[in-house]
């Protein structure tokens, strides 16, 4: 049986799948990567709260580009694979985590900014596989 023909999959190349979805924002890769060295950097540093703010901001924002590349992606899988599963899973953790704040102390915002830092590399590694 063919991945479209399968009854668990649904078709995506529809006129109705694509307009929900907004036009695609150009990955500036050198920018993100420049970010994501500012995010590497803070093991070094002593930081204060706005570079914190800053750093999550930007974070958050090359994640918002990336983040609806990566799930048009998984959505052209079919539903249950084992791939499909892992990349859903994956991305409904990088969109939770980008929901939430910085913490009520300085370890909490460097343990948020690490982990939406790995988030970023997964899905800029993602794009890169896509756009070589």
């Amino acid at each position: 049986m063919s991945r479209d023909s399968h009854p668990a999959h649904a078709d995506d190349s529809s006129d109705a799948a694509t307009a929900d979805r907004p036009a695609a924002v150009p990955v500036d890769e050198d920018t993100i990567r420049s970010t994501l060295v500012r995010a590497q950097d803070l093991r070094d540093t002593s930081p204060c709260t706005g570079e914190l703010a800053e750093l999550e901001r930007l974070l958050r924002g090359h994640i918002a580009i990336l983040l609806p590349e990566a799930q048009a992606a998984t959505d052209k899988l079919w539903r249950g694979s084992m791939e499909w599963s892992r990349r859903t899973g994956r991305l409904s953790e990088i969109r939770f985590r980008s929901e939430q704040g910085l913490g009520a102390g300085r370890l909490s915002a460097l343990v948020q900014i690490n982990l939406l830092a790995r988030d970023c590399e997964w899905l800029l590694a993602d794009h890169k596989v896509r756009h070589q």
